[in-house]
Parts: structure tokens; sequence; C-alpha cells
């Protein structure tokens, strides 16, 4: 059981890295093909703007311990400690909402969730 619930969180925690943002199609993807989104709030993202819980619903992007930033991505320490993902300053998130790649189910989101564009 001790085995099992240790390779349970081994694999959680290697999910939750990325390997570094890249454009597909227009839009700020994560290495599976998932849309990236900022947030254009006030403030820290809150409960009425994630539609409930922020961590569940937006995780950070967060970046693999050897990733460096490059040109418009940065890197920013999460409270937890952890490096998330940022694109011109602001951070980077997933949406949990989409499901396939391409999805963008959380853009324009309470006016404040945006996929990021090519510019």
């Amino acid at each position: 059981m001790k085995v099992l619930i240790g390779t349970a969180l081994l694999l959680t925690a290697a999910s939750s890295y990325a390997a570094p943002p890249h454009m597909s199609d227009g839009r700020l993807v994560d290495e599976h093909g998932m849309t990236l989104y900022i947030f254009s709030g006030q403030g820290a993202p809150d409960a009425k703007s994630c539609e409930g819980d922020c961590p569940r619903n937006f995780p950070p992007a967060l970046a693999s311990p050897g990733d460096t930033p490059n040109h418009k991505l940065g890197l920013v320490h999460t409270a937890e400690g952890a490096r998330q993902w940022t694109y011109d300053g602001k951070p980077l998130y997933r949406g949990l909402m989409d499901k396939k790649p391409g999805d963008r189910a959380g853009d324009g989101l309470n006016t404040v969730w945006h996929s990021v564009q090519a510019r």
C-alpha cells in the first residue's frame, strides 16, 4: 500500500510540470497541446473569477527544474516555491475545463481569463 501511495504521489508531482510552452495554431499551449491562459482581473484569481476552486480549475503551468526563460516566456516563484511560467510577465495557467488539445473553454470566462494569441 505504501508503494502504491508513493507511486501515486510521484506521478501527481511529475504531471504538474510542463515542458516549455510553445505556439500552436496561433495559441500558446503546453507540451500536450492544451491551451494556456492568463488572468487579467484585479489582484489574484479568486473563487468568483475561477468558477470555484482556482487551484483546481486553473492550476499554474509549472516549469520543470531545468527549464529556463526565453524571449517572452519567463518564470516566477509561486507562494509554494514552485516555478510558474509567465508570458510577457503574466503567470500562465492551465484550464481544466479543456478536454482535448485545441479546446479553449476558459477563453473569456468571466471576462478575466484569456488564451494567449500569437503577436
